[in-house]
């Protein structure tokens, strides 16, 4: 059985964070492992707080993910610390021609601006030369690119090509529900040019952790030997489902659930 590995947050509602990610990774009939970078949590005000994990702890899982086995595919999600990304990217270095997925979540403790600048830029020289497609949504995509937050087509195909000359080999820009109009659109930019998926929108809360779905169904896909654009189109039919099928919580937001399994094709 191929085996595809996870570097991320947890996420304790279960809709995205590495507990998405392995429910993906085993509905595509893949082995999954993770690495913890960080833990999300509600405080006494009822916020979403994360709580980083030192990056030695990251690196000791890796290295002991490292002896017991090879991989077949890995994607990296919530990277709590500068530190955190030079531990992933010596990792990735040692790693052989594999599918490498980054979503790059950019979720920061600190609020100085430098603070996050500094973070964007190693994310940008360190990992993104090392991965095969990257999968911001939106707001990482105006962030990446130093754009406004757009919501037009224009906007989302301007950032992908712009956020693809910083190196990595594809983009795909997730509009999800934030774009403007009845559907919901993500871009892809390669080598190739530009591709949209698009998919009606629904009107339904439970889309926590839909972006994370999105990012490990296509790694899942790629390792299971798809091409991008149908391991795209793949996943976003997928992620549509769990959606549909997603749980809701009591403050009337909800997870997307992963156990819907697509029957028949949804057109993308």
């Amino acid at each position: 059985m191929k085996k595809i590995l996870t570097i991320g947050g947890s996420d304790p509602f279960a809709g995205g964070g590495i507990q998405s990610d392995l429910k993906t990774f085993e509905n595509h009939q893949l082995f999954g492992l993770s690495a913890l970078t960080c833990v999300g949590m509600l405080d006494e005000n009822e916020a979403f707080i994360l709580e980083n994990l030192p990056a030695d702890w990251l690196e000791k899982q890796l290295v002991s993910i490292s002896k017991m086995t090879e991989l077949n595919g890995i994607k990296i999600g919530l990277l709590n610390s500068i530190e955190a990304i030079y531990v992933v990217r010596d990792f990735l270095k040692k790693q052989p021609a594999i599918p490498i997925v980054l979503d790059p979540v950019l979720a920061f403790k600190e609020t100085s601006t430098h603070a996050h600048q500094t973070y964007k830029n190693c994310l940008i020289d360190e990992l993104f030369p090392l991965v095969d497609l990257a999968t911001p949504n939106l707001k990482e995509a105006a962030m990446l690119s130093e754009k406004e937050h757009g919501t037009s087509l224009e906007d989302m195909i301007d950032s992908a090509k712009c956020i693809y000359s910083l190196g990595s080999k594809a983009v795909v820009v997730k509009g999800g529900s934030g774009i403007l109009g009845n559907d919901a659109v993500d871009v892809l930019y390669s080598e190739n040019g530009v591709k949209t998926f698009s998919l009606n929108k629904l009107e339904q809360p439970t889309v926590n952790g839909a972006g994370c779905t999105f990012s490990s169904a296509i790694t899942a896909n790629l390792v299971k030997g798809y091409p991008l654009d149908q391991a795209i189109h793949l996943s976003k039919a997928y992620v549509y489902q769990c959606i549909i099928n997603g749980v809701k919580m009591k403050d009337q937001t909800g997870s997307v659930w992963s156990g819907g399994q697509i029957k028949g094709g949804i057109e993308c």
